[in-house]
């Protein structure tokens, strides 16, 4: 049997797109905007598994959306003046911040000895926008794709003669 499932990638598409926007509100919501490049780099890619059976939606983002996210444990090190990637990240978000470059320091040592706590945005966003419209919207067409696909079934299922009725 063949189904054409177009209208469900094009339908995990939109919800992709929603979750994006959703996503980004959060961010700014949350003030988590710095220069945003975060919020810039945000999309999502539809994508059909090994099989074809499934899809997959891959969210798409700067690589440090998992410590926005999750947040950050301490370190051992405890940050050694002027080294590590964390200090030039710090040293970038303060300058965009407007605080005082001074503070770079201080700031990465409170981060490798405390950590801090992630905001959780990943699954807030994705609880948010089950509750909107663009996900009942998501939800019509997903259950029209399932209704064409058993319709076009049961279609091939009468071309073929593959049903037989027995008497008990």
């Amino acid at each position: 049997m063949r189904y054409d499932d177009k209208e469900l990638r094009e339908a995990l598409e939109i919800f992709g797109k929603s979750y994006v926007a959703e996503l980004a509100d959060l961010l700014r919501k949350e003030n988590k905007v710095a220069s945003g490049n975060l919020i810039k780099s945000l999309d999502t890619r539809v994508i059909k598994t090994a099989f074809g059976t499934l899809y997959t939606i891959q969210l798409i983002a700067e690589d440090y959306l998992k410590f926005v996210d999750q947040g950050r444990k301490p370190t051992k090190s405890g940050g050694a003046k002027g080294s590590g990637k964390l200090f030039g990240e710090i040293k970038k978000w303060v300058r965009l911040k407007g605080i005082d470059s001074s503070l770079a320091y201080p700031i990465t040592r409170s981060i490798h000895k405390k950590g801090y706590k992630g905001t959780n945005v990943i699954q807030k966003s994705l609880q948010q926008l089950t509750r909107t419209r663009g996900f009942r919207e998501f939800e019509d067409d997903a259950s029209d794709w399932v209704e064409d696909l058993v319709s076009q079934l049961m279609i091939d299922i009468s071309k073929n003669n593959n049903l037989t009725v027995r008497a008990k």
